[in-house]
């Protein structure tokens, strides 16, 4: 009973052996096209993990540099209302902005020139009011504020992922290229055996009133 048992247990680990891959080189069928087509899948994923990873580094230092430098050069300058803020109206969409609007205002730069144009101030304000404003680096015009740190960082994220799926489109598109042009050349390839084989294959199997 126990060489049975065993036959068994053999036959069992070889049903469970993983299939070979095509491009395996103990793959007895193994084609030049199988073994071109698995260094081109190798390839795009290497090229994907690497190059991806440094795009998307990239982008978003890019992004975040941008955006950074964008605020050094803005700051805050006290400035008084000439008019009365008007309140939040939502046809406006002052709401959505962080309570404040639009209004007209005075202020004075680091060599004491006064200047007067428009900037966001809270919602409300009176006439004679001081508000905090932004200005340029010279101080000499309203700005609008610098983004949030975390709109920062959402659109650092964005480009990151967006240079990565970049990448990951042309790893990948250029194996797909690969694989349509070896594909082309097996189907050519097989065309060219087939021919040399069909006249044998039918003499072979022809009957005895056929010859």
């Amino acid at each position: 009973m126990g060489v049975p048992m065993a036959a068994g247990a053999g036959m069992g680990r070889e049903a469970c052996r993983p299939v070979r891959r095509v491009w395996s080189r103990r793959n007895p069928f193994r084609r030049r096209t199988d073994v071109l087509e698995g260094w081109a899948a190798f390839g795009a994923v290497a090229v994907f993990a690497v190059g991806g990873t440094a795009a998307a580094w990239a982008g978003a230092s890019a992004v975040h540099g941008e955006l950074s430098g964008r605020g050094a050069e803005r700051q805050r300058t006290t400035a008084v209302l000439l008019r009365d803020a008007p309140p939040l109206t939502v046809l406006r969409g002052d709401v959505w902005s962080g309570g404040e609007v639009v209004a007209k205002v005075r202020w004075r730069d680091v060599d004491g020139l006064a200047h007067t144009g428009r900037a966001r101030v809270s919602a409300g304000l009176l006439k004679g009011s001081k508000a905090e404003i932004w200005t340029d680096a010279t101080g000499r015009h309203a700005v609008e504020p610098p983004p949030p740190a975390v709109d920062t960082g959402v659109q650092s994220a964005v480009a990151a992922g967006g240079a990565a799926g970049v990448v990951g489109c042309l790893a990948f598109g250029c194996r797909t290229v690969v694989r349509v042009r070896l594909d082309r050349r097996r189907a050519q390839e097989w065309e060219r055996d087939w021919a040399r084989v069909e006249p044998h294959w039918r003499q072979g199997s022809a009957g005895p009133s056929e010859r």
